[in-house]
């Protein structure tokens, strides 16, 4: 079923909001390289809260000892304990088998926003 959530102004770029959709806790993403991610709202370790999380990306390292910063914007850290995830697949970074949350099909609709659950 398909819910209409907002207008793709109403959430800028970078940001994220808490909504709930049939009584199910949901985080709206709007990623930095525009694209809308759609997560359940929480943490698959001990249920925290992720609307409270802060939406980052990942440090890798590289051969010769240097870092680089990516995927900004797609990856959800919970506030409680830390436990990251990926906002377009919701496996953990640090235990991927184990532990992930749930992600929900956004549409995107002459510039309205949709969830399909």
């Amino acid at each position: 079923m398909r819910y209409h959530i907002c207008h793709e102004h109403d959430l800028p770029c970078g940001e994220k909001r808490a909504i709930t959709v049939k009584n199910i806790p949901i985080v709206l993403i709007h990623g930095r390289d525009g694209a809308f991610h759609a997560v359940y709202g929480l943490c698959s370790h001990q249920k925290g809260p992720l609307s409270e999380g802060h939406v980052t990306g990942m440090t890798t390292g590289t051969q010769n000892g240097e870092y680089l910063y990516t995927r900004e914007g797609e990856i959800l850290r919970c506030p409680w304990h830390g436990f990251e995830f990926d906002v377009k697949t919701g496996r953990c970074l640090a235990d991927p088998l184990r532990q992930r949350i749930r992600v929900y099909p956004v549409i995107v609709d002459n510039h309205e926003i949709f969830l399909d659950i």
